[in-house]
């Protein structure tokens, strides 16, 4: 009963993402978006943008940027995944 315990409570402090997601992520990075963000906005590296707003961009573009819409590109869970990946890599 106390492994129970303690794997709640280590579920409700932290995140519930994969290694597998965030894996995945940086190969879609790497594989799609790098050839811009990395030399143009090497900020979105540990990115602080909530997920929901990360989706709309990547979804729907940038008006007035060269971010284009992804939307035919990317699944939402890909989108999700590459979220997570820019937002725990360390800059």
């Amino acid at each position: 009963m106390y492994v129970v315990k303690v794997f709640l409570i280590l579920l409700y402090f932290f995140p519930l993402t994969s290694l597998a997601d965030e894996i995945l992520g940086e190969k879609l990075f790497n594989r799609s978006c790098a050839t811009c963000h990395k030399r143009t906005a090497p900020n979105i590296i540990g990115t602080k943008l909530e997920m929901n707003t990360f989706k709309m961009i990547v979804m729907n573009g940038r008006a007035g940027t060269m971010m284009g819409s992804f939307k035919s590109k990317f699944t939402e869970k890909e989108i999700e995944n590459i979220h997570t990946y820019l937002s725990n890599a360390k800059k």
